[in-house]
């Protein structure tokens, strides 16, 4: 699978008179997978939306694999929190939308790496809502992007669906190398997933913490406890200013 490398360079994003990104600086090695956590408001949704090609910066590059992107990015795919699945199609029709006739075979795949293979000629409407994101994350697999977006999908499911599907975007990231950023509120979630953590903080980087911890990860381990502490202090600290801090490895 391809990999992008990303980067912005003095990203500025304004609506109006509010000033949601400012000054960003952010590089991502191909096959990264990165985390951006903060408060409501933060922006970590724009920055998302910036490098799906979804939105501009009025002042900034955002490059990808060191070309500028000018437009939406082929090359992206964005997993949302409601699925946002096409009710009057069934599940592998979901997962198949924009492939070619002779590439429908990675679609049934996906649908057995997501554990679905019997639910396949199933409407939406008779998914849970854990079922319904296994769906939206094998639909956004199979068009094998470069870069792999997640706007909060786990956000809506029960403690134990969510560490459950943890788990799978762990897995089906490992098995392809895509480069992958995910938007989060949770931090352990964050700490779980990502090689790196990024705190976005009026608008701002405060935090880049690099995350070294061998996949699985416990969250019961003391270098797992002390990463997420070390992000939730500054979380719920002091907000007067931000600074880049990095976490040694």
């Amino acid at each position: 699978m391809k990999e992008s490398t990303v980067s912005l360079t003095g990203i500025d994003r304004r609506y109006g008179d509010r000033h949601v990104l400012r000054g960003i600086d952010l590089e991502i090695a191909a096959g990264e997978f990165v985390a951006i956590v903060g408060r409501s408001g933060e922006g970590k949704t724009t920055l998302l939306r910036l490098l799906a090609g979804l939105d501009r910066p009025n002042v900034g590059e955002v490059r990808l694999s060191g070309k500028p992107l000018g437009g939406l990015n082929p090359d992206a795919r964005i997993v949302f929190q409601d699925g946002r699945l096409l009710p009057w199609l069934t599940i592998l029709e979901n997962i198949a939308i924009g492939l070619s006739p002779e590439k429908r075979s990675i679609a049934t795949k996906l649908l057995h790496q997501v554990g679905l293979s019997e639910r396949a000629s199933d409407w939406p409407s008779t998914l849970s809502g854990g079922q319904r994101q296994r769906v939206a994350l094998a639909r956004a697999l199979a068009s094998e992007p470069s870069l792999l977006l997640f706007d909060e999908p786990l956000g809506s499911l029960d403690s134990l669906t969510r560490r459950e599907m943890q788990q799978m975007v762990e897995r089906l990231w490992c098995d392809r190398g895509c480069t992958a950023v995910l938007v989060t509120h949770d931090v352990d979630e964050a700490v779980a997933l990502a090689d790196r953590v990024i705190l976005l903080e009026e608008g701002r980087i405060a935090l880049d913490v690099p995350v070294s911890l061998p996949r699985p990860r416990s969250r019961v381990a003391p270098e797992f406890l002390e990463t997420s502490q070390t992000i939730l202090d500054r979380l719920l600290g002091d907000h007067t200013s931000a600074q880049t801090i990095g976490v040694a490895r």
